[in-house]
């Protein structure tokens, strides 16, 4: 028993120290054209076309993981799955940006084919995050006052950050209903799927023994890092200071690595649990 738990805490670690590697080495190739960002540079043009792929490392985690928590049987897998979905959906639309800016050469409009993607991964993690809240069993409820605090206090807080930044002084323009859509659904969705992974942590934080906290604490830290990056992205768009290679992609860079680090969780969760001959988790699907 003990050869079998060593085996998998060195796969835990082979896989984790692989993702940062990665990161680490992102971070220094960003930082090693920060100097002559202006010119926009060959270098820069490359990893504004690869960076992505930490997001696309994520996925192929995120999906391996799904399939051994049960894939769409169990809730476990179908969270871990849409979680995926909105990893691809964010690397689609780097891609796709990154075509408008080097490949087209022509100002991204706004709304574009990579809205359609970013806008998708907002969806992909919503449901994502409302199926974690099924983790411990419980259907999505705020009866409990706390979690009525969540709910309420937490969207808040986020919208009202949102519209201090980005919405002030908005003009609606109902001419062009999909920009206002887009403009409103960004920051709303975000602020629904950020209050939801943190209900769903606080009904699961003592499952299990509290295997599934260092998970879904990863998969708060990313989705807030992604709402950090999306709305300094949209703020620097609308006044046409977004830079590619600069500071709003070295915090995408991060919220891809942090969410790939809550994959690698939970697949290191279930591989534990494996090793520690803990009942079978596929045979109670809607349990876990």
């Amino acid at each position: 028993m003990e050869d079998s738990t060593l085996i998998v805490l060195n796969m835990k670690n082979k896989l984790q120290i692989f993702a940062t590697l990665v990161f680490v080495g992102y971070v220094a190739w960003w930082a090693s054209f920060q100097t002559a960002l202006a010119e926009q540079g060959l270098s820069v043009q490359r990893f504004s076309y690869i960076y992505g792929s930490m997001a696309l490392l994520g996925a192929i985690v995120g999906l391996i993981a799904s399939k051994k928590w049960g894939g769409y049987k169990t809730v476990i897998g179908k969270a871990l799955l849409f979680f995926s979905l909105g990893l691809l959906a964010q690397e689609a639309g780097q891609l796709i940006y990154a075509y408008y800016i080097f490949v087209s050469h022509v100002d991204i409009p706004y709304p574009s084919w990579g809205d359609v993607a970013y806008f998708g991964s907002v969806l992909f993690y919503i449901a994502a995050a409302y199926f974690l809240t099924k983790v411990a069993g419980t259907r999505f409820s705020i009866k409990d006052i706390k979690y009525k605090a969540v709910a309420v206090v937490v969207p808040v807080v986020l919208l009202t950050a949102s519209y201090s930044l980005l919405l002030r002084g908005y003009e609606y323009d109902f001419s062009q209903p999909l920009t206002v859509f887009l403009d409103f659904g960004y920051p709303i969705g975000q602020a629904i799927y950020v209050s939801i992974a943190i209900t769903a942590y606080l009904l699961s934080r003592k499952l299990i023994g509290g295997v599934f906290k260092s998970g879904i604490l990863f998969v708060i830290l990313a989705l807030l890092l992604q709402y950090v990056a999306d709305s300094a992205f949209i703020y620097q768009s609308s006044r046409d200071s977004y830079i590619s290679g600069g500071g709003v992609d070295l915090l995408y860079l991060v919220a891809y690595f942090a969410m790939a680090t809550a994959m690698i969780k939970f697949l290191n969760i279930y591989k534990g649990l494996r090793a520690g001959n803990k009942p079978d988790i596929k045979k109670a699907p809607e349990d876990v």
